[in-house]
């Protein structure tokens, strides 16, 4: 699977329209920056965030860290009242 899916185009990706956040770990295991930064440069106003010194387990390794990169891209995306 992770040598075929998924296989986005480019073409597929731009016609994505809501908030988009790309989480990238610095060490990630399966992931490979260039697929995140293909994700990144080919969703409408997405935004890419590299997660320090962990790997693909982010969210277990460093739970504050992903927690707190989650929560400022909701917070900027939260509809107004």
């Amino acid at each position: 699977m992770m040598k075929s899916q998924p296989n986005y185009s480019a073409h597929d990706l731009s016609q994505i329209s809501v908030p988009v956040l790309i989480v990238q770990a610095e060490h990630d295991e399966f992931i490979r920056n260039e697929h995140a930064e293909y994700l990144a440069h080919n969703i409408p106003d997405a935004k890419l965030v590299v997660l320090k010194g962990v790997s693909h387990f982010a969210p277990l390794q460093r739970p504050q860290q992903f927690n707190q990169a989650l929560l400022a891209f909701l917070s900027e995306h939260q509809p107004q009242t």
